[in-house]
């Protein structure tokens, strides 16, 4: 049985289980820590934008202001037609 959690906590270990692991490893582009920061930033991203854990991951929505094939910035006269 794990401990507790406390606020005042500065390392904690966790076994992962091979989708977690997977998950870690893509983000981080092959470094699990770096993945752990990583989703840390997302999620404060997505806290500033106004979500909130209670809420269903399914409210959340992607926009990018790049265009796919030609990865340049969207302009009002990109937008047209």
């Amino acid at each position: 049985m794990s401990r507790p959690p406390k606020i005042d906590t500065v390392q904690f270990r966790r076994k992962l289980d091979n989708p977690k692991r997977q998950i870690l490893l893509t983000v981080g582009q092959g470094n699990i820590s770096q993945g752990f920061e990583n989703l840390l930033a997302l999620y404060q991203h997505l806290h500033s934008l106004g979500y909130r854990i209670d809420e269903p991951f399914e409210r959340v929505g992607l926009v990018t202001n790049y265009v796919a094939n030609k990865q340049q910035p969207l302009t009002e006269d990109s937008m047209v037609g």
